[in-house]
């Protein structure tokens, strides 16, 4: 069995590559703050939600409900390895569009360092908590596949 093979994992593991994009987009707004004319970007997290229900039978883990669908993860270096599903896109390719933020600067800038940092956070924690379920749930799967009493 391997981990692709676990639906849980699977969208553990996009949840962690949406939120790292999104991280790196957030990244060049904050390093944009001072560029004259700049509009910061981001990733609607509706469109990440969506891509999951269609990835997913249309059914995203609600109460009650079935996840037997499986994730069409894709590679994007050679050292990957291949999941074991084929199709569906890169989860690297999130289209991001201009958000403003509450302030605009009379050079046309509307980078605020205050609100970029709260959604750094904010993603930051997403991330971390998409990390901890996943390496929880290696670490059960390596208990169940380990020898008795050892």
């Amino acid at each position: 069995m391997r981990p692709d093979d676990v639906p849980v994992l699977a969208l553990l593991r996009q949840s962690m590559s949406f939120h790292s994009d999104r991280q790196q987009v957030i990244a060049e707004n904050i390093a944009n703050a001072n560029t004259p004319g700049y509009t910061p970007r981001d990733i609607d997290e509706s469109e990440f939600h969506a891509a999951l229900r269609a990835q997913m039978g249309g059914n995203a883990g609600g109460a009650g409900g079935s996840n037997r669908g499986a994730l069409n993860l894709t590679t994007t270096a050679a050292g990957h390895i291949p999941a074991s599903s084929t199709g569906g896109g890169s989860s690297s390719n999130w289209e991001t569009s201009e958000r403003p933020d509450s302030e605009t600067t009379v050079n046309g800038n509307s980078v605020v360092i205050e609100e970029q940092m709260v959604r750094a956070q904010e993603n930051r924690m997403r991330y971390e908590s998409a990390l901890t379920l996943y390496q929880k749930s290696i670490g059960l799967l390596r208990t169940a596949i380990r020898a008795p009493g050892r």
